[in-house]
């Protein structure tokens, strides 16, 4: 649906809608539309055009979390022009997901507690409000297939997913976020209270890290353990993921 875009005297603005080809992706894949405009009973002038990605990320303040929806990958549709009162104008755009993209759809499931939407952002001078926000599906890569797969044919249990602010060390990270995947315990491994699996992936491969809380004996403190493992995604036939996972997890229970 069209979305207002307020003129300055707060009426007669523009109207923006954006459509989407490709309503779901991979990271690293291209989302496709087009962007139309439809002036208002007045002229306005616009500045630009551009589409972000967004995600909901949890943030720590001083005495509590919050959500905020956080923009990324910004990619500039046109510059500066000129839309006549009434008139109808439209853009085609194409924007490539970042490979460190949250996913939110894992073996046709939806990832519970991660959204991925494409906002559109039109700069009119005296503007109010001026945007408009889509959903998009974001599907896992093969790499990510064979981990949560492996996890939960493991014993462990999908919980849910979030987006975090901050860093992973030893990653290539780029993004100042990543995504945390929760898995509640496995019988086959009772020392542990839970499993969360983070992914930064790049070009050539991904960085799978492995963050355990592990329970307390009875000289020992509870405590969150860790382990990584880099996974290459032009090498992944071939190889017993499935035991290496398990090798990794193990260890983080031993």
């Amino acid at each position: 649906m069209f979305k207002k875009l307020l003129a300055a005297a707060g009426v007669g603005g523009a109207e923006v809608e954006t459509e989407l080809f490709t309503p779901g992706v991979q990271p690293g894949g291209v989302v496709e539309g087009t962007i139309r405009l439809r002036g208002g009973r007045v002229a306005q002038d616009v500045e630009y055009i551009a589409v972000e990605f967004v995600t909901r990320v949890e943030q720590e303040y001083d005495d509590h979390e919050g959500l905020r929806d956080f923009g990324f990958a910004p990619v500039g549709v046109t510059g500066p022009f000129h839309l006549p009162a009434e008139a109808e104008l439209s853009f085609r755009f194409a924007a490539r997901a970042p490979m460190e993209t949250p996913i939110t759809f894992y073996n046709g499931r939806h990832l519970p507690g991660t959204v991925v939407s494409l906002r559109t952002k039109v700069g009119i001078r005296g503007a109010v409000d001026a945007g408009d926000t889509d959903p998009i599906g974001i599907g896992a890569l093969p790499a990510q297939h064979i981990v949560l797969e492996a996890v939960e044919r493991l014993g462990f249990h999908l919980r849910s997913a979030d987006v975090e602010q901050g860093r992973v060390h030893n990653t290539p990270q780029t993004l100042p976020f990543y995504q945390e995947i929760e898995f509640a315990g496995s019988p086959h491994y009772p020392s542990l209270n839970q499993l969360e699996v983070t992914f930064i992936a790049t070009e050539t491969g991904m960085s799978v890290v492995f963050e355990a809380d592990k329970r307390g004996g009875f000289f020992t403190e509870g405590r969150d353990v860790f382990d990584a493992l880099w996974m290459e995604h032009h090498r992944l036939d071939g190889i017993d993921w499935a035991g290496e996972i398990h090798h990794r997890i193990a260890r983080l229970a031993s």
